[in-house]
């Protein structure tokens, strides 16, 4: 069964959450889902997204912001994802929020199911205590995407092998890769103020080297969750892939239908426009 999603990007403090939920912002663009976007704290890391028709909320963790989520949730059904940047330092507080509104639980009931995208580094305290303190907690009622973040090298001593990384298999979980950016083409990137697929077009103020790397880097990440099944469902982007597919047979229908009737009223044959080519 197809469901909505709510995913949470969470980790400790500078593992890469922020550039993850932005990158996601980027593909929900892309497909033009129907996105609701929050932040936590005071700092919205998400703010360049707004150009992007995306609204960008602060979300608290008091049961005023909660009732408030969840009867927009009621009163507008066709948001598809849900997408929120949790500072690592408010874990304990979001802990305590769920278990006092039964957040997972209500948003079950809504038909939104949950995704924790935790991006972790080489850091020992990223995943043996905050990693393994989510998965504790949470068990099966959510689903859980790991990004080893290359950006701090491509080892990952106290994940690969580990009793946690066995746990997250256990429980369906999914593992990606976010390749390393360069720091110096990162803080350009971060300088220019716009989202990563609007910093790779020329009129950006990235040089043409700049906006190449930037594009590959952010198309590895992407292209890993569009080509795995578990990935696109995980992100909430079975839901518009499905559309996508039924609109295409349908259009093929369609094709073939005309080209039958053409050719029996020997008629020149059909030939339809190139589509154009997918631009980020």
């Amino acid at each position: 069964m197809l469901r909505k999603r709510f995913v949470i990007t969470v980790g400790d403090a500078r593992v890469g959450k922020s550039t993850a939920s932005r990158l996601l912002l980027d593909l929900y663009a892309k497909y033009k889902l129907n996105v609701r976007a929050f932040y936590h704290g005071y700092r919205n890391k998400l703010s360049m997204y707004q150009t992007e028709n995306f609204k960008i909320d602060r979300l608290g963790f008091s049961r005023g912001d909660s009732d408030r989520l969840l009867l927009d949730l009621e009163m507008f059904p066709n948001t598809e994802v849900l997408l929120t940047d949790m500072p690592g330092q408010n874990f304990p507080e979001f802990k305590a929020f769920e278990k006092d509104i039964s957040l997972i639980e209500n948003l079950n009931c809504l038909g939104y199911r949950v995704t924790f995208l935790h991006p972790i580094s080489h850091r020992k305290d990223c995943v043996e205590d905050y990693l393994k303190e989510l998965c504790d907690y949470f068990g099966n009622e959510v689903d859980y995407a790991i990004a080893k973040n290359h950006y701090f090298g491509d080892q990952f001593p106290y994940y690969e092998g580990s009793q946690i990384q066995a746990k997250i298999k256990n429980l369906n979980g999914l593992e990606l890769v976010l390749s390393n950016l360069h720091t110096q083409c990162y803080q350009k990137v971060e300088d220019a103020a716009l989202p990563y697929s609007k910093a790779v077009l020329p009129e950006s103020s990235l040089n043409v080297i700049d906006r190449s790397i930037v594009f590959n880097w952010m198309e590895n990440f992407l292209t890993s969750i569009t080509s795995n099944d578990t990935a696109s469902n995980y992100f909430g982007l079975n839901i518009k892939q499905l559309h996508f597919k039924q609109l295409k047979s349908a259009s093929a229908s369609v094709s073939v239908s005309e080209t039958l009737q053409t050719n029996s009223f020997n008629q020149l044959p059909f030939s339809p426009n190139e589509s154009e080519t997918e631009k980020w």
